[in-house]
């Protein structure tokens, strides 16, 4: 399950990056952080590697986007370590 950190940035020749804000925070995979007229910070959350690459070439193609720079990636693979199942042994 991949999550990315991203930050976008704004074409400064475009005049609707309200409009652009709005799709992105429209889309559930994407959480909207901070953002100004140049550049906005955004988490994707999807379920695989390959919706993380049509959000990131989705997020690319949107008007006004100028550019995506890649803040963090991590892949939560849902494993969680079993407590009990211990390798010690007691002679």
């Amino acid at each position: 399950m991949p999550i990315s950190g991203l930050v976008i940035t704004f074409d400064q020749t475009f005049d609707h990056i309200d409009e652009t804000l709005s799709r992105l925070r429209a889309e559930p995979a994407i959480e909207v952080g901070a953002c100004d007229r140049q550049q906005c910070a955004i988490v994707v959350d999807t379920p695989s590697q390959a919706d993380d690459k049509k959000i990131y070439q989705w997020v690319q193609d949107l008007p006004g986007v100028a550019g995506i720079q890649v803040a963090f990636v991590g892949f939560d693979d849902d494993a969680t370590p079993d407590s009990s199942s211990t390798t010690d042994s007691v002679d």
